[in-house]
């Protein structure tokens, strides 16, 4: 049986707070539908075509729109195990289809490395108990990531009546962020409330 590697990779949501994955396989899946999907496809092939998967790796970009070079540091810790078992890289390839998620520095990697590898298309998904479609899946999140955009000077609005009216309670400016965490009142990116950006971000209010 031919050893495999997989790697699945997504982009974090700031503005949903999905910044974070744990590095288990099973764990990330459980957070992340495009993770599970993509685990499955890989499962799915491997078993359907004889390769045995040694290793599962999962990789969660740092930038919400666009891939990075980072995912070429994460793609090189796989070549020890690559060379030693003469293992083949298993991915699925969003870049198959026409506006989905291409990423450039993961095709440059592929086009330099001398490890074998297959890129599997991504075809929409349906066992018994889940079905996934990427297509769909990735419209929605942009027609959500659009109508959030949309809502940014709402949402500022909303944090800064909300971030005076503490203040005026005699909050410091660090539990004035802390508690607009709490209470879910987003920033203008979405990330968390820290003193640094709540500092910077009520400065450009007045």
């Amino acid at each position: 049986m031919t050893k495999a590697v997989g790697f699945y990779w997504t982009l974090p949501v700031t503005w949903a707070q999905f910044t974070d994955l744990p590095s288990d396989v099973e764990a990330a899946a459980a957070e992340s539908n495009t993770i599970r999907y993509q685990m499955q496809m890989i499962r799915r092939y491997a078993k359907d075509h004889g390769f045995g998967l040694i290793r599962e790796e999962v990789f969660l970009e740092i930038s919400p729109d666009r891939g990075s070079v980072h995912i070429q540091d994460s793609l090189e810790a796989l070549e020890d195990t690559c060379n030693a078992a003469d293992a083949t890289i298993l991915i699925v390839d969003f870049s198959m289809v026409q506006n989905w998620r291409g990423h450039g520095y993961l095709d440059s990697w592929f086009e330099k490395t001398d490890i074998p590898f297959i890129r599997i298309p991504p075809d929409p998904l349906l066992t018994a108990d889940w079905s996934f479609d990427p297509g769909v899946h990735f419209g929605k999140w942009r027609k959500r990531h659009t109508e959030w955009m949309g809502s940014k000077l709402e949402r500022e609005a909303a944090a800064s009546h909300r971030a005076l009216e503490l203040k005026a309670k005699g909050l410091g400016v660090s539990a004035v962020a802390k508690q607009l965490n709490t209470e879910k009142i987003a920033s203008s990116t979405g990330k968390p409330w820290t003193e640094s950006n709540l500092r910077a971000f009520l400065k450009k209010q007045r």
